[in-house]
């Protein structure tokens, strides 16, 4: 059976300090049919030479890309690389600052082998992550455990409310790429995996693989990091800014842009169901606790669903 390109989008901004044993580690992955865009965010370190570098080595496997572009986030920055380059069969999404383990591609394309059974369907697989210090030191071996995640929550109603697919573990097909890139507003996605997995599950197949297959680097530049939500400190927190209300009124306005751009692909139960779900931007309490529960919009452990509930 004839192998099928991966093709590895990594996107970087100011990581002269990590870049290279991330893209080592690409590079020394035991499945070899790999190919891999660099680009940078107008960087003010040297992390442009670095790619340069690095595409000068490696000819025929790296390509560095020059967008003359400022994104200002990683989520635009992945958006435009996908509308450049997504007629790969495959497509995965790579940080500046982690490591990959060498079986990870390999591992994520079986899993997606299964998912997809021989069809020509929207899909997307990810998995779970390391969590290290900066020095790579282990702090948690689970990501979803430390989390309190549940990688396996990829039904619409889960993931509507709440996404568990981080960007660096997912990894897409060209079809689902394809349905990727139709225009949506300017900032109407919350984040690029979130808006995949959204999709891959209203109008494709989704699969984890529950197992660590990267390093994820903490070290207090992350765009999101890894947070422990059973702590007293993330709660007391979440008490005091009620950051869950805003983040479910944003989640419930990027699903609202969701249903507008995809309608045409929705069965009347997701539309019917999205539309719920948006209606909750202007909705009182005790209306957005009903569409909640009626709907199974909860989102996963205690803490979470308490802080929901309450309207924190």
């Amino acid at each position: 059976m004839e192998k099928a390109t991966v093709l590895v989008l990594l996107a970087t901004y100011n990581g002269e300090n990590y870049i290279r044993p991330m893209v080592d580690s690409v590079l020394a992955q035991d499945y070899q049919d790999v190919k891999i865009i660099l680009s940078d965010d107008n960087s003010t370190d040297t992390s442009p030479a670095i790619l340069d570098e690095y595409a000068a080595m490696y000819p025929d496997r790296v390509f560095h890309y020059r967008s003359g572009m400022r994104f200002g986030c990683a989520q635009k920055h992945f958006m435009h690389l996908l509308a450049k380059f997504h007629d790969a069969p495959y497509i995965m999404f790579c940080d500046q600052d982690d490591v990959w383990h060498s079986d990870k591609i390999r591992k994520t394309l079986d899993k997606m082998k299964q998912v997809e059974a021989g069809e020509t369907v929207p899909a997307m697989v990810h998995t779970d992550l390391r969590v290290v210090d900066r020095d790579l030191q282990e702090l948690s071996a689970s990501f979803w455990s430390h989390s309190d995640l549940d990688g396996s929550r990829l039904a619409l109603n889960e993931l509507l409310v709440q996404n568990v697919v981080t960007g660096c573990t997912m990894m897409i097909n060209n079809p689902l790429a394809q349905l990727a890139c139709r225009q949506i507003p300017q900032d109407a996605m919350l984040m690029h995996d979130w808006w995949l997995a959204l999709l891959a599950s209203a109008c494709g197949r989704t699969g984890f693989l529950n197992e660590a297959t990267i390093d994820y680097r903490q070290h207090g530049n992350n765009s999101v990091g890894a947070k422990n939500v059973r702590s007293v400190g993330y709660l007391c927190q979440r008490l005091r800014s009620k950051k869950m209300r805003m983040a479910l009124s944003n989640a419930a306005a990027q699903a609202q842009v969701f249903g507008d751009c995809y309608r045409d692909l929705l069965t009347k139960e997701q539309t019917e169901l999205i539309e719920a779900f948006a209606s909750t931007q202007t909705a009182g309490l005790l209306r957005r606790d009903q569409i909640y529960i009626r709907h199974n919009l909860l989102k996963h452990g205690f803490v979470r669903v308490t802080a929901q509930l309450l309207g924190w």
